[in-house]
């Protein structure tokens, strides 16, 4: 059993951007933040990909490694299954390797369970070596001890068993009978996932996010300090408005009452939408959701949000203040199978101008929510 590694940066630029992801702090003059920018513009890498769970953001692209041993370990979760893998390196020494693989609902939705794997059993792993924990690998192929090839990554071939693959990370779509498709504004009122032939920002599936945006010199400078592991609450199992609606998983418009709820399976999150009322929290109280009021346009469902207290606009480090408003549109296109989504964000604080965001949805109509029940417990990556 052996470790084999194949490095494809150029040295200069991987010290580069190892330097940025072990979380060294910049000064805070506008000249830096704009070096900052332009950096990664150069390198042709977005800031906006490295955070969540993503794997750019404790591991490297850039550098292909390939482990095999035994399974010595394995915890099935989201929003990543941890298996650890006791291999043996170039010299003979045993080493403990940590797997970083896709969480637990996905394998489930391919049609697996945490039963392939086994302690004891042999498996061969590829993927994205880790920036500062060199022992971890966020794999884009696993070879199953049955002879299974799983494909984890947008990008990724197989490499050992392409007569045997099971792709995590696109599906062929369901076919929907013309029967089923709605014809108005109702049929927003059904489960709804990420279109998976879009690969997002970076292959993350990420697709919400811009590359720049007109911030002020308070939100600059806020930004330059942002430490993407230390400062990141995403890798926490935390989120708020409006990261959550970038997220990757089904979510679900649910008439409640007079008022419409949205299930969001990521970090088994849930939005009230208020139909009837305006007043905003009779509490006063801000939440990391906030406040929303919805009407109908023409079949267009119009969301305004506003007292959140969420301090993260996106998963990159530009803020926002209490001052953030959101103007969401949820509008199914003509025959029901696609949902379109703009959200419009002002933060006079933040923002020198209004932000537009956009993103679609396609109808799941043989998908269903599962739990979430987010874990995120490792310091060592």
């Amino acid at each position: 059993m052996r470790v084999r590694n194949r490095v494809n940066a150029v040295e200069k630029e991987k010290s580069l951007l190892d330097g940025i992801f072990v979380g060294q702090r910049v000064t805070l003059e506008s000249l830096i933040v704009a070096y900052i920018r332009l950096f990664f513009i150069g390198v042709g890498f977005s800031v906006n990909a490295v955070a969540h769970h993503s794997p750019n953001l404790h591991f490297d692209r850039n550098e292909v490694t390939e482990i095999s041993g035994e399974i010595s370990e394995v915890a099935w979760r989201n929003p990543h299954t941890e298996i650890t893998v006791l291999a043996t390196d170039e010299d003979g020494e045993e080493v403990l390797w940590l797997v970083d693989a896709r969480g637990a609902s996905q394998f489930l939705r391919a049609g697996l369970d945490e039963d392939m794997f086994q302690v004891g059993e042999h498996i061969q792993v590829a993927g994205f070596r880790g920036r500062r924990n060199r022992n971890a690998v966020f794999s884009t192929n696993i070879l199953l001890a049955d002879g299974r090839e799983l494909v984890a990554d947008n990008f990724a071939q197989p490499r050992w068993a392409a007569d045997r693959v099971v792709n995590l990370v696109t599906r062929d779509p369901t076919p929907i009978s013309t029967e089923d498709l709605p014809s108005n504004g109702e049929g927003i009122f059904r489960v709804w996932g990420r279109d998976r032939s879009n690969y997002g920002i970076q292959g993350t599936g990420r697709s919400l996010w811009k590359d720049s945006y007109p911030l002020t010199e308070q939100a600059q400078v806020a930004q330059a300090s942002w430490d993407r592991v230390a400062d990141n609450p995403y890798i926490r199992c935390e989120t708020g408005m409006p990261a959550i609606m970038d997220l990757g998983t089904p979510m679900q418009f649910v008439q409640e009452g007079g008022d419409i709820v949205l299930y969001l399976e990521e970090q088994d999150s849930v939005r009230r939408i208020h139909m009837t009322s305006d007043t905003g929290p009779i509490d006063g109280n801000r939440t990391s959701m906030g406040y929303s009021v919805g009407h109908w346009e023409n079949g267009t469902l119009v969301v305004v949000t506003t007292s959140v207290n969420w301090p993260w606009f996106d998963q990159s480090g530009v803020s926002q203040t209490e001052l953030v408003e959101f103007i969401e549109r949820f509008t199914p296109n003509s025959d029901g199978s696609i949902l379109n989504y703009t959200i419009t964000v002002t933060d006079s604080n933040i923002f020198t101008e209004p932000v537009l965001l956009e993103r679609h949805w396609v109808w799941e109509p043989n998908e269903e929510l599962r739990p979430y029940n987010c874990v995120w417990e490792r310091n060592d990556l």
